[in-house]
């Protein structure tokens, strides 16, 4: 049977809708002829089986003639079927689906780059084995769709590769190639604002290759929202020498450099009057590897920062700074809503500014660090006067970590207790009675995660089944008849998160107590309960203990 639609077959095409049923009737027919070649092909096949049976078969039966027939219907109906699926194709519903939606399950395949100022970078670099490159090798109205969506295309890791061949002239040419699809993809990107994360390797030189890639990302400056640059100095030297102007769009940047080749070239470019990062554009910063007093000098538009990160700053000795300058630099960020702190090596406040203290309103997330890798805890500094000279009425979100500071930790915690519903802690020279203390405010206190800051040889004051037990609401079968109106600890738990490390360890029991009075409360809240610690073997008996007393844990994430 003919086809209508021979030209559209192994195509892309999408057919209306009254093609389609054209197309259905068409495939029907087909399904029918094909019915009778089945029908005659079982005929013919049974009269050969008939005509094998016979002993002696008369010479006119023509068994030649039925295998030619059965030989010539079998292939006919294999391009029949052949005829049915390409037919069928035409109907799939991909086919029909709107340009737009299309465009939005594409989307989906591309990985969101990694959140402003995060540990790590994307993983999915400029690469047709990755998305959305790959996209466009599916077939060619995929290709025209991908191609002809903007969004795909606005979000690229630019990995530069690092010199793997003795040949120089081999590595330029590499570069220079890279330097060529960077414009292509950024050039698809239309006038969408970019968000760009730059990896280099460690010591890269310039070279024409380097300048050619250069060229080519500075060439799209003024689309830039986000940027992102880690590695080589001299592209961080080369970016942050642009003018503000070029960069009128810019929200966000982060800059992590190394202190050598270059260090001195890069420290210049940041303190520049009109450098990149002056931009008033500019609403988040992250520096590592900026002193925090250079980090002042820098003429950031302050009034208008809502994120501020001191990334791991290292600070030489006759340039360190003091809390006193973290205040007056805060005092600057009206609008902050999330900050990073890392602790100062220099002087520390004598006396807290109890009548004129640092009100951050906006402030929702606070990430505060002190070295946990040193030795002495002698040189880690008390911040409690700084924590006592702030105001944090929105605070939500709390990480902190410290080797020592229970009487910096409650400072802190007093100024937010009202209004905290997630808290980390690395810690270690706090008691479990301590933190219990500290907790007692913490009402609407919904995640807490509690680590160890040492794997082995400091035993934990704090991960005990005396903390745990803190936390757990008295059983009405011991002997407490009012236990569903004891005010106990951090009532609005949902998720608890605890890594031991070392002895002692918090017990079977206490976590099963914990469990089982949290879930037995009239209105439950908790949902999550991991508890890691590396030298437990025990791990099955707190399950076999809540099935045992029939616990209700049917909705919960427990990990052991």
């Amino acid at each position: 049977m003919a086809s209508p639609f021979q030209s559209h077959l192994n195509t892309n095409y999408s057919p209306s809708d009254i093609e389609k049923l054209q197309i259905t009737q068409f495939v029907k027919g087909l399904q029918d002829e094909l019915k009778t070649l089945d029908t005659e092909l079982e005929e013919l096949r049974s009269r050969l089986v008939a005509t094998e049976d016979q002993l002696n078969p008369s010479p006119d039966v023509g068994l030649t003639g039925v295998e030619q027939r059965i030989t010539v219907l079998s292939t006919t109906r294999e391009q029949q079927i052949h005829s049915i699926e390409q037919h069928t194709a035409l109907l799939n519903p991909i086919r029909s689906i709107p340009t737009d939606i299309l465009q939005s399950i594409l989307e989906h395949c591309v990985n969101e780059p990694v959140p402003f100022a995060s540990t790590e970078l994307d993983t999915d670099p400029m690469s047709p084995q990755v998305c959305p490159m790959l996209l466009t090798f599916v077939c060619s109205s995929w290709r025209r769709v991908a191609l002809d969506c903007p969004s795909l295309w606005d979000k690229p890791y630019i990995f530069l590769p690092e010199k793997r061949s003795a040949r120089h002239v081999r590595w330029i040419e590499v570069l220079k190639n890279r330097a060529q699809l960077i414009r292509l993809w950024l050039s698809r990107a239309g006038i969408r604002p970019l968000t760009i994360a730059i990896s280099s390797p460690q010591g890269l030189k310039t070279n024409d290759g380097f300048h050619a890639v250069e060229e080519a990302i500075i060439s799209f400056s003024p689309r830039w929202k986000r940027l992102r640059v880690e590695g080589s100095n001299c592209i961080l030297q080369t970016l942050l020498s642009l003018p503000a102007s070029s960069v009128p769009n810019l929200e966000f940047a982060d800059f992590t450099h190394d202190f050598f080749p270059d260090a001195e070239e890069v420290d210049a470019a940041i303190g520049r009057p009109n450098c990149l990062i002056s931009s008033p554009s500019l609403r988040g910063v992250r520096l590592a590897g900026e002193s925090l007093r250079k980090f002042q000098l820098i003429p950031l538009p302050w009034s208008h920062l809502r994120d501020i990160r001191f990334g791991k700053l290292i600070e030489p000795h006759e340039n360190s700074s003091s809390d006193r300058e973290i205040l007056e630099l805060l005092e600057q960020c009206p609008r902050l809503q999330r900050c990073e702190l890392y602790a100062p090596t220099g002087r520390v406040l004598q006396e807290a500014r109890y009548h004129n203290p640092v009100i951050l309103r906006q402030l929702t997330h606070l990430e505060f660090n002190q070295a946990l890798n040193t030795l002495n805890q002698d040189i880690i500094l008390n911040m409690t006067m700084l924590f006592l000279s702030l105001k944090l009425p929105a605070l939500t979100t709390l990480k902190y970590s410290s080797l020592v500071g229970a009487e910096s930790l409650g400072a802190l915690l007093q100024r937010c207790a009202g209004t905290l519903r997630h808290l980390d802690l690395r810690i270690h020279g706090i008691s479990a009675r301590e933190l219990l203390d500290m907790l007692a405010q913490t009402i609407q206190l919904e995640s807490l995660k509690l680590v160890h800051p040492f794997r082995r040889g400091r035993p934990s004051p704090l991960l005990t089944d005396e903390f745990l037990n803190g936390l757990t609401p008295p059983n009405e079968e011991e002997g407490n008849p009012a236990a569903q109106s004891f005010e106990f600890y951090c009532p609005s738990l949902r998720k608890i998160v605890l890594h031991v490390t070392e002895d002692p360890r918090i017990s079977d029991e206490a976590i099963f107590d914990f469990i089982r009075g949290r879930r037995e409360l009239d209105r439950p809240t908790l949902q999550h309960v991991e508890i890691f610690h590396p030298y437990h073997g025990r791990q099955g008996d707190v399950f076999a203990m809540l099935r045992e007393r029939g616990v209700n844990t049917g909705d919960m994430t427990l990990k052991f």
